[in-house]
């Protein structure tokens, strides 16, 4: 399976503030609820389900950093303790 080189937000969905999931490969990255949302980066797993992670390591590692930006964003912003309250 080949998939395009551009990665943009649009292709993902952030279900929760611990689950996102990437719509082209149907790849779902969750993280941990840690008291401390600084820590959550070290807990995001994928699991890229029937597809398999894509051949193409670079791509899989790219996709994995936006769902785990994406995880912390969220995350950040609905915690005061960060000061980044939407």
């Amino acid at each position: 399976m080949t998939f395009a080189s551009i990665l943009t937000r649009d292709q993902f969905q952030v279900r929760s503030d611990l689950e996102v999931v990437h719509l082209p490969t149907g790849a779902v990255f969750r993280a941990y609820p840690y008291s401390d949302p600084r820590d959550l980066l070290q807990s995001v797993r994928g699991n890229w389900g029937r597809a398999g992670v894509p051949a193409d390591g670079e791509y899989s590692e790219r996709v994995r950093r936006m769902a785990s930006q994406l995880l912390l964003e969220r995350t950040c912003r609905t915690d005061r303790r960060l000061g980044f309250v939407a």
